[in-house]
């Protein structure tokens, strides 16, 4: 299999980053192409709203959700890290990348978002709410919460692949679970609705 220039970039904003800013890096080495495509296939080729991508690092969920099919004007990938989203914006030109704090995402649309698009559908998340500090990661499931419609899902994806309970997400009903082997590390995506 042929490695592509854009992935050899990808990796090497990846690299930097987690080697001068490790604490901006959820992981240490980009999801898989196996764990990305697994998080696509539990979303809707056409949903009637945006699709959010929390913590898109250098874009391998992102890759794959257009790879399924979702319209380019309904995926937002929104990502902390300057770099990694200026690399985002390069390697996505027809995307509207956020710079910008998961865990202030509704200022974060309302301020970047032109009058008039549709609501959020689904968020999808990377971001690794386990090691990230209490306090905000409260303020992120918040978000979540207040953003997603009766309908709309939140997909995350965890490396502790046995722990089925984490108490921020209690307010969530799973819908759906799969685990991805094919990932370094193995990793389970989750797939919830809010309780209503």
């Amino acid at each position: 299999m042929a490695i592509s220039i854009k992935s050899i970039s990808s990796l090497a904003v990846f690299s930097g980053e987690l080697l001068s800013n490790a604490g901006s890096v959820g992981a240490a080495v980009p999801s898989s192409r196996a764990l990305a495509r697994r998080i696509a296939s539990f979303l809707p080729r056409d949903p009637t709203g945006l699709v959010i991508e929390l913590g898109a690092g250098t874009g391998a969920v992102t890759e794959a959700l257009i790879e399924h099919g979702l319209p380019l004007e309904k995926i937002v990938p929104v990502e902390l890290n300057a770099n990694m989203a200026r690399h985002l914006r390069k390697r996505f030109p027809g995307l509207n990348v956020l710079g910008g704090d998961a865990s202030k995402l509704g200022r974060l649309l309302a301020q970047h978002l032109p009058d008039g698009r549709p609501a959020v559908s689904h968020i999808v998340s990377s971001l690794p709410l386990r090691s990230l500090p209490v306090t905000v990661v409260a303020r992120i499931i918040r978000e979540v919460k207040r953003l997603l419609p009766p309908d709309g899902t939140f997909i995350q994806y965890t490396y502790h692949i046995g722990c089925r309970r984490y108490r921020p997400l209690d307010d969530f009903q799973r819908h759906a679970t799969s685990l991805v082997w094919m990932n370094l590390p193995p990793a389970r995506v989750d797939v919830f609705r809010v309780r209503r």
